[in-house]
């Protein structure tokens, strides 16, 4: 089932970043782009910082390896697979898009920090709105033009889903973080 799971992930990146290339090509004649800084991971950079300080970048398969072990003795459970595999297949500094009503932006991962800072940010960022549980916050969303939602992924049954704190709006996306990026159609 492993095996399966890092296929179904890896499968969904693949697919959305080809999309998000030949959207980023047709739009703007590049590869996609970032606004430079200093603390971006320049293993994922391709050009220099151009006149409007913005630089093109590719995913890339990561290479650092998350000692889970002691990560999940930190968090006191253990983390699902497929979040496993989100967090540590590829480097990326954008992944964001269309899915149904809604528009995602999956935060970055491995961008300026290392995956283990990022697990742990994102699953205390997670305990703010949702204490006491195994949710983690990695994202935001525009839901029927509401700019106030974020992205939110229950470790603990699989849950990917936006919500709104003020109106405790909720939108369930899938039962799969793969599902959903696979799905997703690429916008910057």
């Amino acid at each position: 089932m492993e095996g399966k799971r890092k296929q179904q992930m890896k499968k969904a990146f693949d697919e959305y970043f080809k999309r998000l290339l030949i959207y980023s090509q047709k739009l703007f004649g590049t590869r996609p782009t970032v606004t430079y800084t200093d603390r971006l991971n320049q293993n994922v950079l391709v050009t220099s910082p151009d006149e409007d300080g913005e630089v093109e970048w590719i995913p890339k398969a990561q290479l650092s390896h998350v000692n889970w072990k002691d990560l999940e003795q930190e968090l006191r459970f253990s983390v699902c697979e497929e979040l496993r595999e989100y967090y540590t297949l590829y480097s990326f500094l954008m992944l964001s898009g269309t899915f149904g009503n809604a528009y995602l932006n999956f935060y970055p991962i491995d961008a300026v920090e290392p995956v283990p800072q990022t697990v742990k940010r994102q699953y205390a960022d997670g305990q703010t709105v949702f204490p006491n549980s195994q949710i983690f916050l990695i994202g935001n969303a525009i839901v029927n033009d509401d700019d106030s939602y974020f992205i939110f992924f229950d470790n603990e049954n699989g849950k990917l889903f936006c919500y709104e704190s003020d109106t405790s709006q909720q939108l369930l996306l899938s039962y799969s973080i793969a599902k959903t990026i696979s799905a997703m159609e690429a916008r910057l």
